[in-house]
């Protein structure tokens, strides 16, 4: 079980998240504040110098930590107090750069790596931070608010990944690299400040128990087999590893396209790495404003597919003849697109891991995540700079082109096989998805309390009814079970409704009279075990009018023996019509209740007296679930 921090409901308002948020967002910036600087020192603007597999190596010194030391930095983060982790991390890099340059001219002499080597000590503590700051945030926010607070992370994440390329550009081109060094370095003394701050939830004790076995190796073997028995958590990594496949090869093509397409300086070149910052603001945005209302793994599906389409646009810059000025044009458009694209993987894919996993086995599975990532980075960039390619610069629009077809691949894929795995069929499914986000995000849809619906077997879910976009509401706040409705006969027959009603199973009942027919339906599909949506009012009725129930329910719970689920929808706006209903901008609240008791056997021929009390006890039952203001929210 996590922690219990003290929370606020304002993500934003919550001064732990905000430093956490801040100490990343420093910290990230420094890691990437040098690049410009060291490809200075071996002067990368030559034509001479084929800058394609020399940025890949130094991406793949920096991210051969990860690989070597993530499942022990994983195990770290879930053995000691996280927050001293990343401070002891910040500290060892302050120190690293502060002599970074005499570790280059020390180095210089180790054949083609040895420029770039001291970028594995630096990323050696990079290694030590990334676990601990992933496991810590479950810690510090509501569950509910992981996608939203993985948006702000992951996009202030890149964005000061860029803002550390422009500057880093604008100091290779003006300064001599020792200046960088230094500037880099008061990044990690920045970072390390911020998160002293930091005032993170103890763990409980049994949570710290946890982790104490007979040694290390066993404990570290533990968050592999976890990942090993979790088939989501498995295909979650599966899809970080194409990321971190991809993204690092359109990373290190993006020097020579500047040079060679796009004829631009350093200047230009850290500008198409800050680009993105722009898609990442916005993308950040779009993710914050969702919230919750966006299903991380939909974001994730889309995020893949979106990214494709934008990487095939930075592709077509480098093919097209064109101007450079145009091609370039092109190619801010494609790589704008792909960190707007790339946020929404990123933030979906950290808040699916942090909800799936336990707190006591979070770091370590974050460590195994980072090992995976970067054994991917490290395949993609090391399959560019480790062998002794002549020209590779000659090849960068391919590259980009199997990026593209690999990305589009991910997305298509997980879409299918996400679809196919919803129990109620890939269109159902899709509907679904697409009414629990709009009901969400347009109608303010929010569940009040547990859901007491069961997650099988036939049940009877009694509403009142207030607006005609009750039965979407009632869907999106029940998104594990598919409610089929009996719906009034004249909307059945329209030509939009009735394939919706035919999807659904729903059960055309005739009004103001006695349809045995739709009746005999409704208890055939109930002792087919599914779910029955009924509302008891019969119609869309006024917030203060007062109604008799309807009988239907009560007499199908009676005959079938089914149970009977109360809920109660409040916060919508009055319309009778059905247009106005489902355009008006509801903040809607629904409760579920526990089972109304109507008696345990099935009886096949209830009175009308039974009938009557029973179509009562649910009317009360229903009624009890309001707001203390009653149906006053109703406008």
């Amino acid at each position: 079980m996590d922690s219990k921090p003290v929370k606020s409901s304002n993500l934003l308002a919550n001064r732990n998240f905000i430093l956490l948020l801040a100490a990343y967002a420093v910290s990230a910036m420094g890691d990437h504040l040098s690049e410009m600087a060291i490809l200075k020192t071996q002067n990368a603007l030559s034509p001479e110098v084929d800058v394609t597999p020399l940025y890949a190596r130094m991406t793949f010194v920096f991210f051969l930590p990860f690989l070597l030391f993530s499942p022990i930095t994983g195990w770290l983060a879930d053995k000691l107090p996280r927050r001293g982790l990343m401070v002891v991390a910040d500290l060892a890099r302050v120190a690293i750069l502060f002599f970074f340059a005499s570790l280059i001219t020390w180095s210089q002499s180790f054949s083609i790596w040895g420029p770039i080597l001291p970028l594995f000590l630096v990323g050696a503590f990079a290694a030590v931070f990334s676990p601990a700051r992933s496991a810590m945030l479950p810690t510090l926010i509501e569950p509910t608010q992981l996608i939203r607070a993985n948006g702000f992370i992951s996009g202030l994440g890149f964005i000061a990944t860029m803002a550390a390329a422009v500057i880093g550009g604008y100091l290779a081109d003006h300064y001599e690299p020792m200046l960088a060094f230094r500037i880099d370095a008061g990044t990690f003394v920045v970072s390390a400040i911020i998160l002293a701050l930091l005032r993170p939830p103890k763990f409980r004790r049994a949570e710290a128990s946890a982790v104490q076995s007979s040694n290390v190796v066993s404990e570290v073997c533990a968050g592999f087999r976890y990942v090993w028995c979790h088939r989501h958590v498995r295909e979650l990594l599966i899809v970080a590893a194409i990321i971190w496949l991809c993204l690092p090869l359109v990373n290190s093509v993006i020097p020579a396209v500047v040079r060679d397409v796009y004829h631009g300086t350093y200047t230009m070149m850290s500008s198409f790495r800050a680009i993105p910052g722009a898609g990442l603001i916005l993308g950040a945005i779009i993710i914050i404003v969702f919230g919750d209302a966006l299903r991380a793994e939909i974001a994730m599906t889309w995020g893949l597919v979106g990214l494709g389409a934008a990487l095939l646009v930075f592709a077509i810059s480098t093919l097209v003849p064109t101007t450079p000025a145009t091609a370039a044009r092109i190619g801010a458009v494609g790589v704008f697109f792909a960190g707007l694209f790339t946020v929404a993987v990123m933030a979906s894919f950290n808040s699916l891991l942090q909800r799936t996993v336990a707190n006591r086995f979070r770091g370590r599975v974050f460590g195994v995540k980072d090992l995976t990532c970067i054994a991917a980075l490290l395949l993609a960039t090391g399959s560019i700079g480790i062998p002794q390619w002549k020209r590779v610069d000659q090849w960068v629009a391919w590259i980009l082109l199997a990026v593209v077809a690999l990305t589009f691949f991910a997305g298509f894929t997980v879409l299918r096989i996400r679809l196919q795995r919803g129990a109620r069929g890939p269109a159902l499914t899709w509907i679904e998805n697409l009414n629990e986000f709009f009901s969400k995000f347009y109608w303010r849809l929010r569940r009040v309390g547990r859901c007491t619906v069961p997650l099988e077997g036939a049940v009877i879910i009694v509403s009142n009814h207030t607006c005609s976009a009750d039965p979407s509401l009632l869907s999106a706040a029940l998104p594990y079970r598919s409610i089929s409705f009996m719906v009034a006969a004249e909307y059945a027959t329209q030509p939009i409704v009735r394939s919706i009603v035919k999807l659904l199973e729903c059960i055309p009942v005739k009004r103001n009279s006695r349809d045995a027919g739709s009746m005999k339906a409704a208890m055939r599909h109930l002792r087919a075990g599914k779910a029955m949506g009924i509302f008891i009012e019969g119609k869309i009725t006024p917030p203060d009018e007062i109604v008799e129930p309807k009988e239907g329910a009560a007499m199908l719970a009676l005959k079938t023996g089914t149970p009977v689920i109360p809920a109660f929808i409040a916060g919508t706006k009055y319309h009778d019509n059905i247009l106005p209903g489902l355009l008006a901008r509801h903040n809607v609240t629904v409760h579920f209740g526990p089972p109304v008791d109507l008696g345990d056997d099935d009886n096949a021929k209830p009175t009308r007296e039974q009938i009557q009390l029973a179509s009562q006890k649910i009317y009360q039952a229903i009624k009890s679930l309001a707001p203390t203001e009653s149906r006053g929210t109703e406008e």
